[in-house]
């Protein structure tokens, strides 16, 4: 029976996706990786033990194990940021297929989104800024809203007076809602009167069409291997009402998954929750066991999240035990029968091979045990050389 491996991050994200999904992709036989929700704001790193580092954004995170790339309805495509990608990673990426149905960011959604974070000051929701949530509000309404099979169907000239369009009338009426005014109000209309950023904006659309292939989640078929690759964390997940508003607008565990699932055959189905031994969280919000303490003592650190102006820094906190079984409990209803559990824990190589709690350490395999897991990939390291993959037979001593 072909296979599917399904990667979810279990907390506020950055778990080490990317490096698992890189570890279910070094399989035999054709391979494709597919992205299951969000857009160009994930940012998943991938090292590799000849020395390769690049954090994937729209690529799948399979590239360098040779895994073709499934953007699926639920993504949102970002050409600006594509583009962007394409020059650091080079053209050895393999087949990249988009869905028809997958939304488009252009300009405006991303100055949207930059400005309104702004003006928020300490009230910021997270955001990165990519103008993720400004896409969907924008594509509610008909009259401004399109798609990739838009894209394919139009000429250039059509989509740039289709964004002409939405830069006059759209973004006008969307300031207002955000309370983007005055002079913030006429920086953001002089950039977007600005033609070459439209004219740019059509030089990346179109040089993504022109590698990549439409297609729908019936591609999936062709491939002895499926790997979903899930973005942010059960704990951003947009229904996650406990966190509201500091979330993503997107479903981040396994509910796109299985609506992409049970439209395929049948396959033997493995869903790994990814967490670090510690918890991390990298924009504004809710974050229970947040502690300086535990980053001193255990000298944390991160490679990937460096400060930005609309997340702030990088922020280390112990592992909440009881959050994390809590968010795995809301992903039961979305689990088929037969369908195998697995628990990753990620760098353990900082914190001693256990995982530190506040009232203690725990082992990897406590934690796999609790959450019922069938198999345990533990993680000392940054690539997927450095993951040991054991069943889960029995409870650990704790120590």
């Amino acid at each position: 029976m072909k296979k599917a491996y399904v990667v979810i991050g279990a907390n506020f994200g950055d778990e080490g996706k990317g490096l698992m999904t890189d570890y279910f992709c070094r399989t035999e036989g054709g391979v494709i990786n597919i992205r299951s929700n969000g857009g160009a704001q994930a940012g998943h790193t991938v090292c590799t033990k000849d020395g390769k580092r690049h954090i994937f954004s729209h690529i799948g995170s399979g590239c360098f194990a040779g895994a073709d790339t499934y953007l699926s309805e639920y993504f949102i495509l970002n050409p600006m940021l594509f583009s962007k990608e394409l020059n650091n990673i080079g053209n050895d990426i393999g087949n990249i297929f988009i869905d028809r149905r997958c939304k488009v960011t252009i300009p405006c959604d991303m100055l949207l989104n930059q400005f309104a974070e702004t003006i928020r000051g300490n009230n910021r929701h997270g955001s990165c800024g990519v103008g993720i949530f400004e896409t969907i509000v924008r594509s509610r309404d008909n009259r401004y809203a399109f798609d990739y099979g838009y894209i394919l169907k139009e000429d250039r000239n059509t989509v740039r007076m289709m964004i002409e369009k939405i830069n006059k009338e759209y973004c006008q009426r969307r300031m207002k809602e955000l309370g983007i005014k005055g002079s913030a109000e006429q920086e953001l209309l002089d950039i977007l009167a600005n033609d070459i950023l439209t004219e740019n904006y059509l030089d990346d659309l179109y040089a993504m069409t022109s590698i990549c292939r439409d297609t729908d989640e019936q591609i999936i078929e062709k491939y002895d291997t499926a790997v979903f690759e899930g973005a942010q964390g059960l704990m951003l997940d947009q229904d996650r009402d406990d966190y509201f508003p500091n979330l993503t607008p997107s479903n981040t565990g396994m509910k796109n998954i299985r609506a992409i699932l049970d439209r395929l055959e049948k396959r033997e189905t493995e869903v790994c929750y990814v967490t670090r031994s510690f918890f991390t969280r990298h924009g504004a919000g809710r974050f229970d066991t947040e502690s300086k303490d535990v980053a001193r003592e255990y000298s944390l650190y991160d490679k990937t999240n460096a400060p930005n102006e609309y997340q702030g820094v990088f922020r280390y906190g112990w592992f909440d035990l009881p959050e994390f079984m809590s968010s795995l409990a809301l992903e039961k209803i979305y689990i088929a029968e037969g369908e195998k559990i697995a628990i990753a824990v990620t760098h353990l190589d900082m914190t001693g091979d256990m995982v530190i709690c506040p009232t203690g350490k725990l082992m990897p395999e406590d934690i796999a045990y609790m959450a019922l897991a069938d198999m345990l990939y533990k993680v000392n390291g940054e690539t997927a050389a450095d993951v040991i993959c054991q069943p889960v037979t029995a409870k650990a001593l704790s120590r």
